[in-house]
């Protein structure tokens, strides 16, 4: 389900995880306040027809305490940045119950005046 930084807000406020899917040097320099990282390499087409077999989502198995019962919201850079679509997916695919998908990712949490982390 696709959701706006101030819903993306709200279900963090109600326990949802945020999953960073942006390089470790991104994560480090700014970064959703709270959000856990699992940056993986893409390889695929920046599609929805996507081959995720192409991509490496190995770093999804290993966030701590990620549990497939609750919410989890997949972010990145924003509309032009797949990561986070892909990653959401693959996610629903592996048995996720509530999947989110912050298209607007980090530049949109951003322009809402939302808190950041890091650098």
């Amino acid at each position: 389900e696709r959701i706006s930084a101030s819903q993306a807000q709200a279900l963090l406020g109600q326990g949802a995880t945020l999953v960073d899917t942006r390089t470790a040097n991104e994560f480090q320099a700014k970064r959703i306040r709270g959000a856990v990282l699992a940056a993986y390499v893409e390889k695929s087409l920046k599609d929805v027809a996507f081959n995720p077999a192409q991509d490496d989502f190995q770093s999804l198995d290993k966030v701590a305490g990620l549990d497939k019962a609750k919410p989890v919201i997949f972010a990145c850079n924003g509309a032009e940045c797949w990561k986070s679509y892909k990653a959401a997916k693959v996610a629903a695919e592996k048995g996720y119950k509530s999947v989110y998908w912050l298209r607007g990712g980090l530049p949109e949490w951003i322009e809402a005046g939302l808190p950041t982390e890091g650098g």
